[in-house]
């Protein structure tokens, strides 16, 4: 296939080839490239996932069908190619791990109802402010990472929202599902998020969830919740930022969120967490 185009456009300009997989790298598998040339994909079941965009448009529409089999999986396809605009996934895509990690310029993705994997999708998209979420996805694992959204419905199903959108400086409001069963670091260093609705049914908040939110200063915890992780929520870090854009900074610790507050059931696994760590804890009457 050749090395990445001399212009730096893939893999964050390192010049590695085509023909590299890191999914692959250490198994025997059949790496096949399309009749047309601007596909390299590997059967998988069910039939096929395609690995690698070997052209340079920058608005794709992707085959439903590559010489015959059915495209079902996207892994790491356009990762790095920093020029890509607009792509419209087709129906019986079920994973597109990784498709778009790096891709700086994307602005416009259509996703299939099919989908079901979404973990690393568009991780470090800074350009992509929106998109519609498939209603089946259940693993949103590093998903948004580095994306402008500001805010997110996860839909009732969703289990894995884990690093979803650690870092970012976008996400105002989000609502997690009662499915959710992780949620570790999911909103972890978040300064401008403002609103969490969490469904009843949740279970747990788990390490670092939360964490580093100074600007969300209530959250309503369902008396579903028993279990809540490491410093998970309410909690930020004591920072002494060593340049005036705030880049790098000197950790000096840890504190309480400044006038932040749970809110909850009399009683409950909230009101003891909100105690132990010093939190104002507000009682809501059951109804």
């Amino acid at each position: 296939m050749g090395a990445y185009y001399s212009d730096g456009r893939g893999r964050y300009g390192t010049g590695e080839s085509y023909d590299w997989f890191y999914k692959y790298e250490d198994e025997d598998v059949e790496i096949l490239t399309s009749s047309d040339s601007l596909w390299t994909y590997t059967p998988i079941d069910g039939g096929i996932e395609i690995l690698r965009y070997n052209g340079n448009n920058i608005n794709i529409v992707v085959p439903a069908v590559i010489d015959g089999k059915n495209v079902v999986s996207l892994d790491s396809t356009f990762d790095g190619f920093y020029e890509l605009k607009k792509v419209v996934i087709p129906e019986g895509v079920m994973s597109v791990v990784g498709a778009f990690h790096g891709c700086q310029g994307l602005e416009d993705v259509t996703l299939p109802k099919s989908l079901v994997d979404m973990s690393y999708t568009f991780n470090c998209c800074y350009s992509l402010e929106n998109v519609d979420i498939p209603p089946r996805v259940r693993n949103f694992s590093w998903a948004f990472e580095g994306t402008k959204f500001e805010s997110l419905v996860f839909p009732q199903g969703t289990e894995d929202i884990s690093h979803v959108f650690y870092g970012s400086e976008y996400i105002k409001y989000a609502f997690m599902p009662n499915s959710v069963t992780n949620s570790y670091e999911a909103f972890s260093d978040c300064e401008v998020l403002t609103e969490v609705v969490i469904e009843d049914g949740v279970t747990n908040i788990d390490d670092w969830a939360f964490f580093h939110c100074p600007s969300l200063l209530e959250l309503t915890i369902p008396a579903s919740v028993t279990e809540f992780g490491e410093k998970s929520v309410g909690f930020m870090e004591m920072r002494e930022y060593t340049s005036p854009e705030k880049i790098g900074f000197k950790t000096k610790g840890h504190q309480v969120v400044p006038g932040f507050k749970i809110k909850g059931i009399p009683g409950s696994v909230a009101e003891k967490y909100a105690k132990e760590n010093g939190i104002e804890f507000v009682s809501l009457l059951q109804l």
